[in-house]
């Protein structure tokens, strides 16, 4: 096993090389397993009570509660407290337009409707676009009812 190269330093960048990358990883595996191995080495051969006696020592049950505890509090401050410091501000009420039917055209004639200006609101830039136009549908016709055509037949 070879030791930690002279890349390893804190100043190293994070996987700048793979090679010392995986050469730290084996050695942190190492520790890791001897601390493992340790630990049990002071519970074998003691009561139950002893080990109980060991596993509180280690703190794991104290970690575990604070680890809930912070939790529910970063639940708690991010959710609770932005819905209660939120405005009281009404949201602005939907305008919907009820659309009166006219009566039918008694001789239905093609005819290609004009654009209305754009509003005057409208900046320049934007006018070729034709933003804020709107366009006047044939009140005879649906333009969303099919006509029986079928639009991919060119793509054959």
């Amino acid at each position: 096993m070879k030791g930690k190269s002279n890349n390893s330093d804190a100043s190293r960048v994070a996987m700048a090389s793979t090679k010392a990358d995986l050469r730290e990883l084996k050695s942190n595996t190492n520790a890791t397993v001897q601390e493992l191995q340790q630990f049990l080495r002071e519970l074998k051969g003691k009561s139950p009570q002893e080990m109980l006696g060991v596993v509180a020592s280690s703190q794991l049950f104290r970690s575990t509660i604070i680890s809930v505890i912070l939790v529910t509090i970063a639940l708690f401050a991010l959710t609770a407290i932005p819905y209660f410091l939120q405005g009281d501000e009404p949201a602005p009420p939907e305008v919907t337009a009820v659309a009166i039917p006219a009566p039918p055209a008694p001789a239905p004639t093609p005819v290609t409707p004009a654009p209305k200006p754009a509003d005057p609101s409208t900046p320049d830039s934007l006018k070729p676009l034709k933003v804020n136009e709107t366009i006047t549908a044939p009140s005879n016709s649906n333009p969303l009812e099919d006509k029986g055509g079928d639009f991919l037949k060119d793509l054959e």
